[in-house]
């Protein structure tokens, strides 16, 4: 259930910040140098107040080399699931049910017959649902999941939380190195603010339509370092996989927004940082994209909009 809290109208004019040119996150300096059996970065970026910070840290070349993301291609996943329906039929006995597989135009058509209805039934169930795992399956193997944007339109995404889960070990190094750069006792909002301006100044690649682009221009956290770049929903995985490294059990969600992406964190917040209610918890809001110095708890005035017209949907990060 989602609800926008009952004083919005206030946190929008108060959290809602249209960011001036002289305020967006800059990275200063970037370098990459390969080292034995790994890679060394290193960075300096302005931060939310201006200040010029740096940051290094090295990631083993297996990890970076392992990283890998593919195009969505319906064709293919049509192909997997066809396979996998003739030998779900092959299974049948021919004296309960013949079934014919068929593919027409960008469908697979399953015509089941039978002389009993009860084992019609049993069949044409059956064969729907193996219809379906297979499809499954194919997403799984490829690192992709459902997706239904707020107007419920179905579509193909990456798995963006499980990248999250699976990249957290991975990040690690870059998560001590940043929380390296902190106080002592310093507190769970410095430590993401830190973040977010880092990701925020990473250079940018606009996203393309989720309902259409299958998958193309996104990059999972690792390749986002190693490219340095990537669009919205690559930067905001990337910041919610460095958050999860150094706080397991924090809760997160990620706001899709229409062509662009938030990320959302169970924190203690302030009556003017923007919050979106879900699931019962209360969500103090990040924008990780950038180029915006945007620090938690504010959000563009578009994504303000989108929130405030229910034009998002929510994956809660596990």
């Amino acid at each position: 259930m989602f609800r926008i809290p009952r004083n919005a109208f206030r946190w929008l004019a108060l959290a809602v910040i249209s960011m001036p040119i002289s305020s967006y996150a800059q990275q200063l300096t970037f370098n990459k140098a390969k080292q034995s059996q790994e890679t060394h970065f290193s960075y300096t970026w302005s931060n939310h107040q201006e200040q010029a910070t740096d940051l290094a840290f090295s990631l083993p070349l297996f990890a970076l080399n392992r990283q890998s993301h593919r195009k969505f291609i319906p064709e293919l996943a049509q192909q997997y699931v066809f396979i996998e329906l003739h030998k779900a039929a092959r299974k049948i006995n021919p004296k309960e049910a013949r079934v014919q597989i068929q593919h027409r135009g960008e469908n697979i058509h399953i015509q089941v017959t039978s002389r009993s209805q009860n084992l019609f039934d049993k069949w044409q169930r059956s064969m729907d649902q193996s219809q379906e795992k297979a499809f499954d399956q194919y997403l799984d193997d490829n690192y992709y999941s459902h997706f239904r944007s707020y107007l419920g339109q179905k579509a193909v995404k990456p798995d963006h939380l499980r990248y999250i889960a699976e990249n957290k070990a991975a990040l690690l190094p870059v998560a001590q190195a940043m929380y390296n750069k902190l106080p002592t006792n310093s507190s769970t909002r410095s430590y993401v603010n830190l973040v977010l301006s880092w990701v925020q100044s990473i250079p940018y690649n606009e996203l393309e339509n989720r309902l259409t682009s299958n998958g193309a221009g996104y990059l999972p956290p690792l390749s986002v370092i190693a490219n340095n770049q990537g669009d919205c929903d690559s930067k905001t995985v990337l910041m919610a996989s460095l958050i999860r490294s150094l706080l397991p059990e924090v809760k997160m969600a990620m706001v899709f927004l229409p062509n662009h992406a938030l990320l959302g964190i169970v924190l203690p917040f302030r009556t003017n940082e923007q919050t979106l209610y879900f699931g019962g918890a209360e969500y103090l809001l990040m924008e990780p994209t950038g180029p915006a110095k945007i620090p938690l708890g504010k959000i563009a005035t578009s994504s303000a909009q989108a929130i405030a017209g229910n034009m998002f949907s929510v994956e809660e990060v596990q």
